[in-house]
């Protein structure tokens, strides 16, 4: 039977260690194939988009900065003055002002300037002197006009030289009288381009390229391309018709790729990137190779641990299982085998140790609540029915009037009271009326004690007469006043009742003019509950308590005193959570 159900629990646990843990791991194979590539695809993607993007931005702005640069020339009084007066300047004082501005520009290869025919220039030498004459241009406004590149022969020195050019050329219009006054090309080498967007071609094979509107290549990284169009390619649909913004489009071809554009905001240009996905999802892709491969060793190291765990701790298990019920149906005194020094072993021995724990609670429980009865039993035979007490010195009160004894009659009745309203305290809240009466039948016995050397001035405001407070809060302090302020140097004691409403709190301050009380004592008095030398017994650790248990722990007592001056309390309860007393 015992080894029927060793087999048990060891077919649970591989059951459960396949369950646990190889159909997780191909689920998460699954999912991450199925899901988590796509998500990490495309955050790919969009770090690559970011990065077109980005670089589309910073040829915008430098697009943008050459526009106004010709802005700035066109613009210029001292050209527009020369234009309007041309047949006064000379050609060399058209060509000075072009050298002004193109030496305030290392990104300006060649200024030129058309004004009725005539060709003036400052910077490279351009063998072709054909003028750039588009329609375009013919009939447009002043706005500047970008053109796509073409090669240009210059001459540097001896030598000659192609070189590609893309154009900036806009009508010269003088605002003032709206007449039009030539036109203004400048001349920018095709590398410029390249160096704005030379971080995108250190990816391995990516191919880079600027093409216009109509899909005319004017830039790229592969320079035999310059010139070409992309109107054969088979993204060139999604690439131009989006007018603003970046995308990417993904198409088959004999290299599987991911084509990016970007917008150039300034002049309508649109950057394209062109990446194999091989490249472009590579280290993704060898991620999941390692995550497959090694999820796949995972299962089966742990499977191979869950047989040799199953089969080594399932023994020393079951003996405790047959331990623990033995403790459930009662027997404190059954106990495991333990025969290994490993965690299992520890764990017989922490079994065995808490069993004989709760064998020694138990009869240590039985034990306390054996003496507990017989302290509560001991302490009902000692106590004094009050009911008893007052109406035996409530006899005697009369018997006291009767004989003439006054003093003893007013000592006695004054007790009487206070024994009345404890044997009414089982409210838990008192108006301030009853309890300043409590203060006063209290004092009356200790004037007695001390021979009258106590001086009592209520000054109590009448609409706090009716105000419920928690019981028993001021005859403690009182009492303290009179133990530590009446000594034998100072035998009289004055002592100041005040009551107010302060907004929404009602304050009792109690002041006297005793010698104040020790730092040390005063300790004592505030961390001590209760003290058998008192009439109450009640410290003012309780009443603090007891005061923040019914208004909050923003309310309690204050205690100021100094030795030599005196002490004064202030009792701070909140008058609108305590209430009212009904008529």
């Amino acid at each position: 039977m015992r080894k029927q159900r060793t087999s048990s629990v060891r077919k649970k646990l591989i059951g459960i260690g396949f369950l646990l843990i190889a159909v997780p791991i191909i689920s998460i194979i699954v999912t991450y194939s199925i899901t988590v590539k796509e998500i990490i695809k495309n955050k790919y993607t969009q770090t690559a988009i970011q990065s077109v993007y980005e670089t589309s931005e910073k040829l915008d702005y430098l697009l943008s900065d050459l526009q106004k640069f010709s802005t700035a020339i066109t613009s210029n009084s001292e050209l527009l003055q020369l234009l309007e007066n041309r047949k006064e300047a000379s050609y060399e004082d058209f060509n000075q002002v072009l050298r002004g501005f193109i030496t305030s520009r290392s990104d300006v290869e060649l200024i030129e300037l058309v004004a009725h025919g005539v060709r003036y220039s400052a910077g490279v030498n351009r063998i072709d002197k054909g003028l750039l004459m588009d329609a375009t241009l013919k009939n447009s406004k002043g706005q500047p006009l970008w053109f796509p590149t073409r090669s240009e022969e210059i001459q540097i020195l001896s030598g000659r030289f192609e070189k590609n050019y893309f154009t900036l050329a806009r009508k010269i219009i003088d605002f003032n009288t709206l007449k039009d006054q030539g036109y203004l090309v400048l001349y920018f080498e095709e590398a410029l381009l390249k160096q704005a967007y030379a971080g995108l071609v250190d990816d391995e094979g990516a191919e880079v390229l600027i093409c216009d509107g109509e899909g005319q290549i004017l830039s790229a990284s592969n320079e035999k391309r310059i010139g070409g169009s992309i109107l054969e390619e088979p993204y060139f649909r999604q690439a131009l018709l989006d007018p603003a913004g970046q995308d990417f489009v993904e198409y088959q071809g004999n290299v599987d790729q991911v084509v990016i554009h970007s917008t150039i905001s300034s002049n309508g240009w649109k950057l394209i990137k062109t990446i194999s996905t091989d490249y472009l999802y590579a280290e993704m892709n060898r991620i999941q190779a390692a995550f497959v491969w090694g999820g796949l060793f995972y299962v089966l190291v742990i499977i191979g641990f869950m047989l040799f765990f199953s089969f080594k701790y399932t023994e020393p298990l079951i003996r405790m299982q047959g331990v623990m019920k033995q403790v459930e149906k009662g027997d404190l005194t059954a106990r495991t085998e333990v025969k290994s020094d490993d965690e299992i072993g520890e764990l017989g021995k922490s079994l065995n140790q808490m069993i004989a724990e709760m064998q020694n609670l138990i009869h240590r429980l039985v034990r306390e609540e054996q003496e507990k009865k017989e302290v509560e039993l001991e302490a009902l035979h000692a106590q004094i029915n009050p009911h008893f007490l007052y109406n035996t010195l409530n006899t005697i009160k009369w018997m006291a009037k009767i004989q003439g004894n006054l003093s003893v009659s007013k000592a006695i009745t004054a007790l009487v009271k206070l024994l009345r309203i404890s044997i009414n305290l089982g409210r838990d809240m008192i108006s301030l009326g009853e309890e300043v009466d409590y203060v006063r039948n209290y004092i009356v016995i200790q004037e007695l004690r001390f021979n009258e050397g106590i001086h009592v001035v209520y000054d109590l405001e009448e609409r706090t007469q009716d105000i419920m407070v928690p019981k028993l809060i001021l005859q403690p302090i009182v009492e303290n006043s009179i133990l530590y302020g009446i000594t034998e140097e100072h035998p009289e004691l004055h002592i100041h009742v005040r009551s107010f409403l302060q907004e929404s709190e009602l304050v009792v301050e109690i002041q006297d003019d005793g010698p104040g009380i020790e730092e040390a004592t005063l300790n004592q008095l505030l961390t001590s509950k209760t003290s058998k030398d008192k009439f109450s017994r009640v410290g003012l650790n309780n009443v603090d308590q007891r005061i923040r248990l019914h208004c909050g722990q923003q309310y309690g007592l204050e205690i100021d005193t100094e030795p030599g001056k005196g002490t004064r309390v202030v009792v701070r309860l909140s008058a609108g959570m305590v209430g009212m007393k009904a008529e």
